[in-house]
Protein backbone atom coordinates (compact mmCIF):
# COMPACT_ATOMS: atom_id res chain seq x y z
CA UNK A 1 0.00 0.00 0.00
CA UNK A 2 1.36 3.88 -0.66
CA UNK A 3 -0.02 6.83 0.18
CA UNK A 4 -0.13 10.52 -1.51
CA UNK A 5 0.19 14.05 -0.49
CA UNK A 6 1.55 15.97 2.57
CA UNK A 7 1.46 12.94 5.03
CA UNK A 8 2.73 10.15 3.13
CA UNK A 9 5.70 9.92 6.02
CA UNK A 10 3.33 9.80 8.63
CA UNK A 11 0.98 7.02 7.03
CA UNK A 12 4.46 5.33 6.42
CA UNK A 13 4.91 5.87 10.67
CA UNK A 14 1.50 4.63 10.94
CA UNK A 15 1.34 1.39 8.37
CA UNK A 16 4.92 0.78 8.44
CA UNK A 17 7.44 -0.69 6.17
CA UNK A 18 5.59 -3.92 5.92
CA UNK A 19 2.50 -2.73 4.59
CA UNK A 20 4.34 -0.42 1.90
CA UNK A 21 6.00 -3.62 1.44
CA UNK A 22 2.14 -5.38 0.34
CA UNK A 23 1.76 -3.91 -3.00
CA UNK A 24 3.89 -1.77 -5.92
CA UNK A 25 4.59 1.55 -4.93
CA UNK A 26 1.83 3.07 -6.89
CA UNK A 27 1.93 6.58 -8.42
CA UNK A 28 -0.64 8.97 -7.20
CA UNK A 29 -4.54 8.76 -8.62
CA UNK A 30 -5.81 12.19 -9.67
CA UNK A 31 -9.06 11.85 -7.47
CA UNK A 32 -9.50 10.42 -3.48
CA UNK A 33 -11.74 10.53 -0.56
CA UNK A 34 -11.48 12.85 2.36
CA UNK A 35 -10.57 12.45 5.87
CA UNK A 36 -13.47 11.30 7.54
CA UNK A 37 -12.51 13.58 10.96
CA UNK A 38 -10.27 16.36 11.97
CA UNK A 39 -9.10 17.51 15.29
CA UNK A 40 -8.49 15.27 18.89
CA UNK A 41 -9.17 11.44 18.47
CA UNK A 42 -12.46 9.97 19.61
CA UNK A 43 -11.08 7.32 21.92
CA UNK A 44 -14.72 5.80 21.79
CA UNK A 45 -15.03 6.12 18.12
CA UNK A 46 -15.37 2.41 16.37
CA UNK A 47 -13.96 2.35 12.83
CA UNK A 48 -12.84 -0.40 10.95
CA UNK A 49 -10.49 -2.35 8.41
CA UNK A 50 -11.52 -3.39 4.76
CA UNK A 51 -8.83 -5.15 3.03
CA UNK A 52 -9.16 -5.56 -0.49
CA UNK A 53 -7.40 -8.59 -1.89
CA UNK A 54 -5.80 -9.11 -5.28
CA UNK A 55 -3.17 -10.62 -7.11
CA UNK A 56 0.43 -8.63 -7.67
CA UNK A 57 -0.82 -5.57 -10.25
CA UNK A 58 1.19 -4.21 -13.15
CA UNK A 59 0.60 -1.10 -13.24
CA UNK A 60 0.63 2.67 -11.78
CA UNK A 61 -2.90 2.77 -10.21
CA UNK A 62 -2.79 3.91 -6.35
CA UNK A 63 -4.80 1.96 -3.97
CA UNK A 64 -6.93 4.83 -1.50
CA UNK A 65 -6.41 4.32 2.28
CA UNK A 66 -9.71 6.25 3.19
CA UNK A 67 -12.31 4.99 -0.22
CA UNK A 68 -12.94 1.39 -1.99
CA UNK A 69 -11.33 1.50 -5.12
CA UNK A 70 -13.43 2.75 -8.19
CA UNK A 71 -14.02 0.11 -11.19
CA UNK A 72 -11.56 -1.51 -13.06
CA UNK A 73 -8.62 0.63 -10.55
CA UNK A 74 -7.54 -3.53 -10.04
CA UNK A 75 -7.89 -6.30 -11.64
CA UNK A 76 -8.22 -9.73 -10.57
CA UNK A 77 -9.38 -10.17 -7.14
CA UNK A 78 -9.09 -13.20 -4.88
CA UNK A 79 -11.72 -14.76 -3.24
CA UNK A 80 -11.40 -16.61 -0.07
CA UNK A 81 -8.39 -15.21 2.35
CA UNK A 82 -8.84 -14.87 5.77
CA UNK A 83 -6.85 -11.66 7.66
CA UNK A 84 -6.59 -11.54 11.31
CA UNK A 85 -6.03 -8.63 13.15
CA UNK A 86 -4.30 -8.38 16.45
CA UNK A 87 -4.31 -5.63 18.80
CA UNK A 88 -0.65 -4.34 20.09
CA UNK A 89 -0.26 -4.90 23.42
CA UNK A 90 2.13 -2.94 25.67
CA UNK A 91 2.29 -4.42 29.35
CA UNK A 92 -0.58 -6.77 29.20
CA UNK A 93 -3.05 -3.90 28.14
CA UNK A 94 -3.81 -2.75 24.05
CA UNK A 95 -1.75 0.57 23.38
CA UNK A 96 -4.16 3.29 23.65
CA UNK A 97 -3.55 5.90 21.58
CA UNK A 98 -4.77 8.77 23.57
CA UNK A 99 -1.85 9.20 24.83
CA UNK A 100 0.49 11.31 23.00
CA UNK A 101 3.26 9.55 23.95
CA UNK A 102 2.17 6.35 22.70
CA UNK A 103 2.48 7.59 18.98
CA UNK A 104 6.45 7.92 19.50
CA UNK A 105 8.14 5.36 17.52
CA UNK A 106 5.47 3.80 15.32
CA UNK A 107 7.10 5.69 12.43
CA UNK A 108 9.47 3.07 12.70
CA UNK A 109 7.75 -0.16 13.70
CA UNK A 110 7.94 -3.10 11.52
CA UNK A 111 5.62 -5.90 11.36
CA UNK A 112 6.75 -9.31 13.01
CA UNK A 113 7.75 -11.53 10.62
CA UNK A 114 5.51 -14.65 10.20
CA UNK A 115 2.83 -13.05 12.31
CA UNK A 116 5.19 -12.63 15.54
CA UNK A 117 4.78 -10.04 17.44
CA UNK A 118 6.72 -6.48 16.43
CA UNK A 119 9.60 -6.09 18.82
CA UNK A 120 8.57 -4.52 21.95
CA UNK A 121 4.97 -5.85 21.91
CA UNK A 122 3.12 -8.66 22.40
CA UNK A 123 -0.27 -9.31 20.23
CA UNK A 124 -3.74 -10.12 21.54
CA UNK A 125 -6.71 -11.71 21.21
CA UNK A 126 -7.11 -12.00 17.42
CA UNK A 127 -10.09 -10.63 15.67
CA UNK A 128 -10.72 -12.68 12.33
CA UNK A 129 -12.29 -11.28 9.45
CA UNK A 130 -14.89 -12.93 7.29
CA UNK A 131 -13.34 -14.67 4.02
CA UNK A 132 -12.99 -12.16 1.43
CA UNK A 133 -15.83 -12.29 -0.92
CA UNK A 134 -15.68 -12.25 -5.15
CA UNK A 135 -14.58 -8.83 -5.01
CA UNK A 136 -11.69 -9.86 -3.11
CA UNK A 137 -13.14 -7.29 -0.21
CA UNK A 138 -13.27 -8.15 3.48
CA UNK A 139 -14.24 -5.72 6.17
CA UNK A 140 -13.92 -5.90 10.35
CA UNK A 141 -15.16 -3.92 12.76
CA UNK A 142 -11.93 -1.88 14.83
CA UNK A 143 -11.85 -0.12 18.01
CA UNK A 144 -9.45 2.73 18.26
CA UNK A 145 -6.06 0.98 18.65
CA UNK A 146 -2.70 -0.17 17.38
CA UNK A 147 -3.05 -3.50 15.05
CA UNK A 148 -0.94 -6.12 13.75
CA UNK A 149 -2.64 -7.60 10.73
CA UNK A 150 -1.96 -11.24 8.98
CA UNK A 151 -3.05 -13.35 6.48
CA UNK A 152 -3.69 -16.35 7.83
CA UNK A 153 -5.88 -18.73 6.10
CA UNK A 154 -5.74 -18.21 2.05
CA UNK A 155 -6.84 -20.42 -0.94
CA UNK A 156 -4.51 -23.57 -2.30
CA UNK A 157 -3.50 -21.34 -5.50
CA UNK A 158 -1.97 -18.41 -3.34
CA UNK A 159 1.67 -19.01 -3.45
CA UNK A 160 3.19 -15.63 -1.39
CA UNK A 161 1.11 -14.51 1.55
CA UNK A 162 0.51 -10.78 2.35
CA UNK A 163 3.48 -9.38 4.62
CA UNK A 164 2.10 -8.71 7.75
CA UNK A 165 1.67 -5.02 8.49
CA UNK A 166 0.69 -2.73 11.09
CA UNK A 167 -2.67 -0.20 11.14
CA UNK A 168 -3.88 1.99 13.30
CA UNK A 169 -7.32 2.99 13.79
CA UNK A 170 -7.63 5.83 12.99
CA UNK A 171 -5.06 6.51 10.42
CA UNK A 172 -3.46 9.92 9.47
CA UNK A 173 -4.35 11.24 6.18
CA UNK A 174 -4.03 14.57 4.33
CA UNK A 175 -4.51 16.65 8.12
CA UNK A 176 -7.19 14.58 9.44
CA UNK A 177 -8.02 10.41 10.24
CA UNK A 178 -9.33 8.22 8.73
CA UNK A 179 -11.66 5.66 10.73
CA UNK A 180 -12.69 3.58 8.41
CA UNK A 181 -9.37 2.29 6.77
CA UNK A 182 -8.64 0.70 3.47
CA UNK A 183 -5.81 -1.93 2.87
CA UNK A 184 -4.62 -3.59 -0.18
CA UNK A 185 -2.44 -6.33 0.11
CA UNK A 186 -1.31 -8.44 -2.70
CA UNK A 187 -0.92 -12.10 -3.66
CA UNK A 188 0.55 -14.24 -6.00
CA UNK A 189 -1.12 -16.87 -7.73
CA UNK A 190 0.16 -20.18 -8.73
CA UNK A 191 -0.68 -22.31 -11.65
CA UNK A 192 -0.14 -26.25 -12.07
CA UNK A 193 -1.27 -27.67 -15.36
CA UNK A 194 -0.62 -31.57 -16.41
CA UNK A 195 -1.12 -33.42 -19.61
CA UNK A 196 -0.02 -36.39 -20.85
CA UNK A 197 2.21 -36.87 -24.25
CA UNK A 198 1.00 -39.23 -26.83
CA UNK A 199 1.18 -42.89 -26.39
CA UNK A 200 4.25 -44.31 -28.52
CA UNK A 201 4.03 -48.20 -27.28
CA UNK A 202 0.72 -49.07 -26.58
CA UNK A 203 1.25 -52.67 -24.49
CA UNK A 204 1.48 -53.65 -20.78
CA UNK A 205 4.82 -52.50 -19.72
CA UNK A 206 4.64 -49.53 -21.95
CA UNK A 207 5.46 -46.40 -20.19
CA UNK A 208 3.08 -42.92 -19.96
CA UNK A 209 4.44 -39.56 -19.26
CA UNK A 210 2.67 -36.68 -17.52
CA UNK A 211 4.72 -33.56 -18.24
CA UNK A 212 3.64 -30.99 -15.58
CA UNK A 213 4.44 -27.23 -16.23
CA UNK A 214 4.32 -24.79 -13.68
CA UNK A 215 4.94 -21.30 -14.60
CA UNK A 216 6.82 -19.49 -11.62
CA UNK A 217 4.69 -16.99 -9.87
CA UNK A 218 5.19 -13.71 -8.84
CA UNK A 219 5.89 -13.07 -5.09
CA UNK A 220 7.09 -10.56 -2.69
CA UNK A 221 8.81 -13.37 -0.08
CA UNK A 222 11.96 -14.76 -0.82
CA UNK A 223 11.46 -18.43 -2.46
CA UNK A 224 11.94 -21.03 0.60
CA UNK A 225 11.05 -24.02 -1.44
CA UNK A 226 9.85 -25.45 -4.34
CA UNK A 227 9.14 -28.60 -5.15
CA UNK A 228 6.22 -30.18 -7.58
CA UNK A 229 5.27 -33.82 -6.53
CA UNK A 230 3.30 -36.50 -7.94
CA UNK A 231 1.80 -39.92 -6.88
CA UNK A 232 1.73 -42.13 -9.10
CA UNK A 233 -1.27 -44.70 -9.11
CA UNK A 234 -0.45 -48.20 -7.76
CA UNK A 235 -0.88 -49.30 -11.51
CA UNK A 236 1.92 -47.26 -12.86
CA UNK A 237 5.97 -48.51 -11.25
CA UNK A 238 7.72 -45.05 -11.10
CA UNK A 239 10.85 -44.70 -13.59
CA UNK A 240 14.04 -44.38 -12.01
CA UNK A 241 14.38 -40.60 -10.88
CA UNK A 242 17.05 -40.09 -14.17
CA UNK A 243 14.52 -40.70 -16.13
CA UNK A 244 12.08 -37.90 -14.63
CA UNK A 245 13.15 -34.93 -16.98
CA UNK A 246 13.31 -31.02 -16.14
CA UNK A 247 13.58 -28.29 -18.25
CA UNK A 248 12.48 -24.55 -17.95
CA UNK A 249 11.91 -22.38 -21.26
CA UNK A 250 12.01 -25.72 -22.83
CA UNK A 251 15.44 -26.27 -22.06
CA UNK A 252 17.30 -28.63 -19.31
CA UNK A 253 16.92 -27.21 -16.19
CA UNK A 254 20.67 -27.02 -14.37
CA UNK A 255 20.94 -30.88 -12.31
CA UNK A 256 22.44 -28.79 -8.99
CA UNK A 257 19.19 -26.98 -9.07
CA UNK A 258 17.43 -29.76 -8.22
CA UNK A 259 16.52 -33.51 -6.99
CA UNK A 260 14.31 -35.89 -7.79
CA UNK A 261 13.37 -38.74 -5.15
CA UNK A 262 10.92 -41.72 -5.04
CA UNK A 263 9.34 -42.74 -2.25
CA UNK A 264 6.88 -45.38 -3.16
CA UNK A 265 4.46 -44.42 -5.59
CA UNK A 266 5.44 -40.66 -4.42
CA UNK A 267 8.08 -38.83 -7.24
CA UNK A 268 9.04 -35.45 -6.20
CA UNK A 269 11.24 -32.86 -7.51
CA UNK A 270 12.47 -30.13 -5.10
CA UNK A 271 14.57 -27.43 -5.99
CA UNK A 272 17.88 -27.37 -3.97
CA UNK A 273 19.39 -24.62 -2.21
CA UNK A 274 21.37 -23.75 -5.87
CA UNK A 275 18.14 -23.73 -7.05
CA UNK A 276 16.08 -21.46 -4.76
CA UNK A 277 18.61 -18.97 -5.20
CA UNK A 278 18.22 -19.29 -9.04
CA UNK A 279 14.74 -18.52 -8.41
CA UNK A 280 15.64 -15.86 -6.40
CA UNK A 281 17.75 -13.90 -8.21
CA UNK A 282 16.54 -10.53 -8.75
CA UNK A 283 13.03 -9.20 -7.95
CA UNK A 284 11.36 -12.43 -9.81
CA UNK A 285 13.54 -12.29 -12.46
CA UNK A 286 12.54 -16.24 -13.12
CA UNK A 287 8.54 -15.33 -12.36
CA UNK A 288 6.47 -16.13 -15.76
CA UNK A 289 9.21 -18.67 -16.83
CA UNK A 290 7.32 -22.46 -17.07
CA UNK A 291 8.80 -25.13 -15.19
CA UNK A 292 7.94 -28.23 -16.82
CA UNK A 293 8.62 -31.55 -14.89
CA UNK A 294 7.80 -34.89 -16.62
CA UNK A 295 6.71 -37.78 -14.58
CA UNK A 296 6.69 -40.96 -15.89
CA UNK A 297 5.23 -44.76 -15.07
CA UNK A 298 5.17 -47.89 -16.55
CA UNK A 299 1.91 -49.55 -16.56
CA UNK A 300 1.88 -52.75 -14.56
CA UNK A 301 -1.53 -53.54 -14.52
CA UNK A 302 -5.00 -52.55 -16.31
CA UNK A 303 -7.56 -52.34 -13.47
CA UNK A 304 -10.62 -51.30 -14.50
CA UNK A 305 -8.50 -49.88 -17.27
CA UNK A 306 -8.81 -46.17 -16.08
CA UNK A 307 -5.56 -44.88 -14.57
CA UNK A 308 -5.93 -41.46 -12.52
CA UNK A 309 -3.11 -38.83 -11.91
CA UNK A 310 -2.92 -35.42 -11.14
CA UNK A 311 0.35 -33.22 -9.59
CA UNK A 312 0.78 -30.93 -6.71
CA UNK A 313 2.72 -27.57 -5.91
CA UNK A 314 4.39 -27.20 -3.04
CA UNK A 315 5.73 -23.16 -2.52
CA UNK A 316 7.61 -22.08 0.45
CA UNK A 317 6.83 -25.17 2.60
CA UNK A 318 10.28 -27.02 2.64
CA UNK A 319 8.48 -29.85 5.58
CA UNK A 320 5.41 -30.68 3.22
CA UNK A 321 3.35 -29.73 5.86
CA UNK A 322 -0.29 -29.07 4.85
CA UNK A 323 -1.55 -27.20 7.73
CA UNK A 324 1.23 -24.89 6.95
CA UNK A 325 0.04 -24.11 3.51
CA UNK A 326 -1.39 -27.00 1.36
CA UNK A 327 -0.46 -28.01 -1.44
CA UNK A 328 -1.83 -26.13 -4.96
CA UNK A 329 -3.38 -29.10 -6.94
CA UNK A 330 -3.00 -29.88 -10.71
CA UNK A 331 -5.94 -31.11 -13.18
CA UNK A 332 -6.71 -34.15 -13.15
CA UNK A 333 -5.79 -36.68 -15.88
CA UNK A 334 -6.73 -40.12 -17.15
CA UNK A 335 -5.22 -42.56 -18.96
CA UNK A 336 -7.32 -45.84 -20.38
CA UNK A 337 -6.32 -49.33 -21.50
CA UNK A 338 -8.07 -53.02 -22.12
CA UNK A 339 -7.65 -56.33 -22.20
CA UNK A 340 -8.33 -58.24 -25.55
CA UNK A 341 -9.70 -61.40 -25.26
CA UNK A 342 -10.84 -63.44 -28.26
CA UNK A 343 -11.63 -67.14 -29.09
CA UNK A 344 -9.78 -69.19 -31.71
CA UNK A 345 -12.27 -72.57 -33.55
CA UNK A 346 -12.62 -74.64 -36.25
CA UNK A 347 -14.34 -73.76 -39.37
CA UNK A 348 -18.34 -74.96 -39.21
CA UNK A 349 -18.63 -75.08 -35.00
CA UNK A 350 -20.22 -73.05 -32.79
CA UNK A 351 -20.28 -73.03 -28.92
CA UNK A 352 -18.10 -75.29 -27.11
CA UNK A 353 -17.33 -77.58 -29.70
CA UNK A 354 -13.91 -76.98 -31.94
CA UNK A 355 -12.40 -74.64 -29.74
CA UNK A 356 -9.10 -74.62 -31.01
CA UNK A 357 -5.56 -74.72 -28.63
CA UNK A 358 -2.08 -74.06 -30.00
CA UNK A 359 -3.09 -71.30 -32.53
CA UNK A 360 -0.15 -68.19 -32.12
CA UNK A 361 -0.87 -64.94 -33.15
CA UNK A 362 1.28 -61.43 -33.00
CA UNK A 363 -0.83 -57.80 -32.22
CA UNK A 364 -0.47 -54.71 -33.93
CA UNK A 365 -1.77 -51.18 -33.93
CA UNK A 366 -4.04 -50.29 -36.42
CA UNK A 367 -3.69 -47.49 -39.51
CA UNK A 368 -6.86 -46.08 -37.80
CA UNK A 369 -7.11 -46.62 -34.49
CA UNK A 370 -10.38 -45.15 -33.89
CA UNK A 371 -12.18 -46.43 -37.16
CA UNK A 372 -16.35 -47.04 -36.23
CA UNK A 373 -15.80 -50.79 -37.04
CA UNK A 374 -12.67 -52.23 -36.64
CA UNK A 375 -12.93 -55.66 -38.58
CA UNK A 376 -11.53 -53.73 -41.41
CA UNK A 377 -8.19 -52.73 -39.77
CA UNK A 378 -4.80 -52.78 -41.25
CA UNK A 379 -1.94 -53.68 -39.20
CA UNK A 380 0.68 -50.72 -39.09
CA UNK A 381 4.43 -50.67 -37.67
CA UNK A 382 5.18 -54.36 -36.38
CA UNK A 383 3.98 -56.71 -33.35
CA UNK A 384 3.34 -55.14 -29.98
CA UNK A 385 5.00 -56.03 -27.25
CA UNK A 386 2.57 -56.82 -23.83
CA UNK A 387 3.96 -57.58 -20.65
CA UNK A 388 7.51 -58.54 -22.42
CA UNK A 389 5.59 -60.96 -25.13
CA UNK A 390 4.88 -60.63 -28.78
CA UNK A 391 3.93 -64.00 -29.18
CA UNK A 392 0.31 -64.84 -27.98
CA UNK A 393 -1.20 -68.65 -28.18
CA UNK A 394 -4.62 -70.07 -27.76
CA UNK A 395 -5.54 -71.96 -24.15
CA UNK A 396 -7.74 -74.83 -23.93
CA UNK A 397 -10.57 -73.85 -24.58
CA UNK A 398 -9.99 -71.50 -27.49
CA UNK A 399 -8.97 -68.34 -25.52
CA UNK A 400 -6.57 -66.02 -27.23
CA UNK A 401 -6.31 -63.24 -23.93
CA UNK A 402 -4.05 -60.18 -24.30
CA UNK A 403 -3.41 -58.66 -21.19
CA UNK A 404 -3.34 -54.75 -21.79
CA UNK A 405 -3.71 -52.87 -24.53
CA UNK A 406 -3.82 -48.67 -24.77
CA UNK A 407 -7.55 -47.36 -25.81
CA UNK A 408 -7.05 -43.14 -25.18
CA UNK A 409 -6.43 -40.71 -22.91
CA UNK A 410 -8.10 -37.41 -21.52
CA UNK A 411 -5.30 -35.34 -23.59
CA UNK A 412 -4.96 -36.54 -26.92
CA UNK A 413 -7.07 -37.46 -29.83
CA UNK A 414 -9.53 -39.10 -29.74
CA UNK A 415 -9.88 -38.08 -26.31
CA UNK A 416 -11.54 -40.87 -23.77
CA UNK A 417 -12.86 -42.72 -26.82
CA UNK A 418 -14.18 -45.80 -25.36
CA UNK A 419 -12.60 -48.14 -27.88
CA UNK A 420 -9.46 -48.68 -30.27
CA UNK A 421 -8.63 -50.82 -33.10
CA UNK A 422 -5.85 -53.69 -32.90
CA UNK A 423 -4.77 -56.26 -35.43
CA UNK A 424 -4.37 -59.78 -34.79
CA UNK A 425 -2.15 -62.06 -37.21
CA UNK A 426 -2.43 -65.56 -36.92
CA UNK A 427 1.54 -66.75 -37.36
CA UNK A 428 1.01 -70.67 -36.82
CA UNK A 429 -2.00 -72.33 -36.86
CA UNK A 430 -2.93 -75.86 -34.54
CA UNK A 431 -1.93 -79.18 -35.62
CA UNK A 432 -4.03 -80.57 -38.15
CA UNK A 433 -5.21 -77.21 -39.39
CA UNK A 434 -4.19 -74.51 -42.07
CA UNK A 435 -3.57 -70.65 -41.78
CA UNK A 436 -6.63 -68.75 -43.23
CA UNK A 437 -5.88 -67.01 -46.74
CA UNK A 438 -5.46 -64.07 -44.66
CA UNK A 439 -4.14 -63.98 -41.48
CA UNK A 440 -4.87 -60.65 -39.78
CA UNK A 441 -8.35 -59.48 -38.07
CA UNK A 442 -9.31 -56.63 -37.08
CA UNK A 443 -10.09 -56.64 -33.62
CA UNK A 444 -12.15 -53.86 -30.75
CA UNK A 445 -10.38 -53.18 -27.92
CA UNK A 446 -12.54 -51.56 -25.08
CA UNK A 447 -11.58 -50.27 -21.79
CA UNK A 448 -11.33 -52.23 -18.96
CA UNK A 449 -11.83 -55.94 -20.21
CA UNK A 450 -12.62 -56.91 -23.51
CA UNK A 451 -14.98 -59.91 -23.00
CA UNK A 452 -15.36 -62.67 -25.96
CA UNK A 453 -18.67 -61.13 -27.06
CA UNK A 454 -16.97 -58.12 -28.74
CA UNK A 455 -15.40 -59.77 -31.26
CA UNK A 456 -16.27 -62.51 -33.14
CA UNK A 457 -14.35 -65.62 -33.55
CA UNK A 458 -11.60 -66.57 -35.44
CA UNK A 459 -11.88 -70.16 -37.21
CA UNK A 460 -9.36 -72.97 -38.69
CA UNK A 461 -10.06 -75.06 -41.68
CA UNK A 462 -8.52 -78.63 -41.27
CA UNK A 463 -5.65 -79.42 -43.24
CA UNK A 464 -6.77 -81.61 -46.70
CA UNK A 465 -5.05 -85.01 -46.63
CA UNK A 466 -4.79 -87.34 -49.79
CA UNK A 467 -7.77 -89.65 -50.47
CA UNK A 468 -8.51 -92.99 -49.45
CA UNK A 469 -8.84 -96.21 -51.60
CA UNK A 470 -12.09 -97.92 -51.99
CA UNK A 471 -14.14 -95.29 -49.77
CA UNK A 472 -17.50 -93.62 -50.64
CA UNK A 473 -20.83 -95.31 -53.29
CA UNK A 474 -18.39 -95.17 -56.22
CA UNK A 475 -15.92 -97.05 -54.96
CA UNK A 476 -18.11 -99.85 -53.84
CA UNK A 477 -19.80 -99.68 -57.61
CA UNK A 478 -16.40 -100.49 -58.80
CA UNK A 479 -15.70 -103.53 -56.35
CA UNK A 480 -18.89 -105.31 -57.02
CA UNK A 481 -18.52 -104.73 -60.98
CA UNK A 482 -15.19 -106.13 -60.61
CA UNK A 483 -16.32 -108.52 -58.91
CA UNK A 484 -18.74 -109.91 -61.14
CA UNK A 485 -16.53 -109.78 -63.76
CA UNK A 486 -14.42 -112.21 -62.35
CA UNK A 487 -17.35 -114.87 -61.52
CA UNK A 488 -18.00 -114.36 -65.00
CA UNK A 489 -14.91 -115.70 -65.96
CA UNK A 490 -14.29 -118.53 -63.32
CA UNK A 491 -17.66 -119.72 -64.78
CA UNK A 492 -16.72 -119.82 -68.06
CA UNK A 493 -13.73 -121.52 -67.65
CA UNK A 494 -15.26 -124.09 -65.67
CA UNK A 495 -18.14 -124.57 -68.58
CA UNK A 496 -15.36 -124.56 -71.14
CA UNK A 497 -13.65 -127.67 -69.28
CA UNK A 498 -16.62 -129.33 -69.00
CA UNK A 499 -17.65 -129.34 -72.72
CA UNK A 500 -13.88 -130.60 -73.56
CA UNK A 501 -14.25 -133.17 -71.16
CA UNK A 502 -17.89 -134.51 -72.73
CA UNK A 503 -16.17 -134.20 -76.16
CA UNK A 504 -13.37 -137.20 -75.22
CA UNK A 505 -15.48 -138.80 -73.55
CA UNK A 506 -18.13 -139.63 -76.95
Amino acid sequence: MSVRGRTVHRLGAVLGVAAVGLTSVFVASAAHAAPQDFGNIDADRIGSLTVHKYLHQVGDVEGDISAPPAAGDFTDPVAGVVFTAYPLLQGGVPLDLSIATNWDGLESLSAGAACTAPAGFALGTGIPFDPTDAQGAATVALAVGAYQVCETEAPAQIVDRSAPFIVTIPTPFEDGWVYDVHAYPKNGAGEIVKTIQPQQDTGLGAVVRFPVTVPVPTSTDVWTGFAIRDTLDARLAPVAAADVAVTVAGAPLDPAYYTVTTAGQQVTMNLTAAGLAWLNQGPNAQAGSELTVTFAGTVVEVGDGTILNEAELWTNNPGFDPAVRPPLPSNEVETHWGSLEILKRASSTTGTEGLLAGAAFEVYNAVDPYAADCTTAVAAGGPISVDGATTFTSATGGLISIPGLFVSDSENPAIDALQRCYVLKETAAPAGYVLPSDPFTGVTVVTGETTTADNADIVNTQQGVPGLPLTGANGQLILITAGVGAAIVVIGLVLMKRRRELAAAE
